[in-house]
């Protein structure tokens, strides 16, 4: 009987599909009770998914295919599932089940962790983790780092050391910048932003917003969970979820635009076809932070605050409304960062996982690690394990090496954004406008369509960008916050 491929592969994307939704499921409507059958499922599926990618009959097909006169589309969808095969195959098939079951039930765990408020619950199970990274590493490449492959995860040909050089480089600018920011005159009663916003309003809110960049509402539902995120469950079906809290608008306001900002991504390319979680998060980024806290964005929008909730931003001028959505305030949560604020969060995520991982820090100081960070990057010290190192779920869920993905699409925007303004010099007109489908086609245009057909790297290199540079970030950002606060 004749191997075909292209059934197998419809059948691997089926399962990667159901494991999706699954995972959509148990982090927004599943019942509490669920979890733990939730992660068996999960570890059941992943099992038959891990064979799926590791039958040798597929094996053997691909390694011809390689061997013929293929298209470049063909190339790379032949080498992106070689490229699974070798990864997955180096890992003992029940090493793999009993590591899908830690994450899910891990990240289960955790959900209780931050409720109790208690890291010793989850703690134990945190070391696991690690430490099935190091014996999977271990496995596939005993000559890189741990911590060196689980970052080519997430973003391919970026290196510790890339990483560390582009982040000492954003400290570099920043403290002297939020220095400069704590002592200016400029100031504003932003107190209005703390005042109840019904969830309902909220919800509202976050439509007229998601509608404003283009998110398409007959592809994507809206959950609620502890922690935003985005699920491609397939081409026709990008969901997202956000976190509400009554008295922070904010939080719920700029969640819509990064996660829609997934999600479009997502729906333009198809599921999984995105080239790397650095650009993933650029498109989030881009959407959330350059276009979502333009002044010019917000002249069109500002409204919706008075119609939804008059009694309290009924009087509240423009002026006041903007300076209150950029406003610098050093926070121990990092959903709820400014810009500026934001890149520290995420360095100091990343110094700790980088040390973790090279044994510099134990999982049992890591709470501790946590807070003295805080102290000395942003001058404040987190109370509680939830507002500290409970507040994220990536780790629970077995994802190191992810956090500086953040950082490195927050970059990847700012040099987006200037090759946006080569193309379209009245960027900021257009912004203003109500009608932002010149940028998202032109992103569609250069970024999407391509999917994983090309690297990162190589859609920065089409754009006349010759590398990863954090001075654009830096420029963008200094320019904005000196006219803000009038330095």
């Amino acid at each position: 009987m004749n191997f075909n491929i292209k059934e197998h592969i419809a059948t691997i994307e089926h399962y990667k599909q159901a494991l999706s939704l699954l995972s959509w499921d148990a982090k927004t409507f599943a019942p509490p009770n669920s979890q733990k059958q939730h992660a068996t499922i999960q570890g059941t599926l992943s099992k038959e998914l891990y064979l799926l990618q590791t039958d040798p009959a597929f094996a053997k097909e691909l390694q011809h295919l390689q061997e013929q006169n293929l298209n470049q589309l063909q190339q790379k969808q032949v080498q992106h599932y070689w490229n699974i095969y070798q990864k997955l195959s180096a890992v003992p098939l029940e090493d793999y089940y009993r590591f899908s079951f830690l994450k899910a039930s891990t990240h289960a765990l955790w959900s209780q962790a931050r409720e109790q408020n208690e890291f010793k619950l989850v703690e134990d199970n945190l070391q696991q983790l690690i430490h099935t990274h190091k014996r999977f590493a271990e496995y596939r490449n005993p000559h890189l780092a741990p911590y060196e492959q689980l970052l080519e995860e997430y973003e391919p040909g970026v290196s510790s050391e890339t990483i560390d050089s582009l982040f000492q480089q954003i400290k570099d600018a920043i403290f002297p910048l939020l220095t400069k920011i704590k002592s200016s005159s400029v100031t504003h009663d932003t107190s209005f932003l703390n005042k109840p916003f019904s969830i309902k309003n909220q919800q509202k809110l976050g439509k007229h917003l998601l509608t404003a960049i283009g998110y398409n509402f007959k592809s994507g539902q809206i959950g609620t969970t502890p922690h935003p995120f985005s699920a491609g469950i397939h081409s026709q079906d990008a969901r997202l979820a956000v976190r509400y809290d009554e008295h922070d608008v904010k939080l719920a306001a700029f969640m819509f635009s990064h996660e829609g900002g997934h999600s479009i991504y997502m729906l333009d390319t198809g599921l999984g076809a995105y080239t790397s979680m650095g650009l993933h998060e650029s498109q989030s980024l881009f959407w959330e932070r350059i276009i979502g806290k333009h002044e010019g964005f917000w002249r069109n929008h500002a409204h919706l605050f008075k119609e939804l909730e008059p009694a309290i931003y009924g009087d509240i001028s423009f002026e006041t409304l903007y300076f209150a959505l950029n406003e610098v305030t050093p926070s121990l949560i990092r959903l709820q960062a400014d810009d500026l604020t934001y890149l520290l969060h995420i360095i100091i995520r990343y110094e700790l996982e980088r040390d973790l991982f090279a044994d510099k820090l134990r999982v049992s100081d890591l709470s501790s690690a946590w807070n003295a960070k805080y102290e000395a990057y942003l001058g404040i010290k987190p109370k509680t394990d939830r507002d500290g190192v409970l507040q994220d779920g990536h780790w629970y869920g077995g994802a190191f090496g992810y956090f500086p993905s953040y950082n490195l699409g927050f970059i990847y925007a700012a040099q987006l954004r200037e090759a946006v303004i080569k193309d379209h010099p009245q960027f900021d007109e257009i912004i203003s406008s109500q009608n932002l489908s010149l940028i998202a086609d032109w992103q569609k245009q250069h970024i999407h369509q391509y999917g994983k057909l090309k690297a990162s790297r190589e859609i920065l290199t089409s754009l006349s960008i010759d590398q990863i540079d954090a001075q654009p970030l830096i420029n963008y950002l200094t320019k904005k916050y000196e006219r803000l606060y009038k330095l």
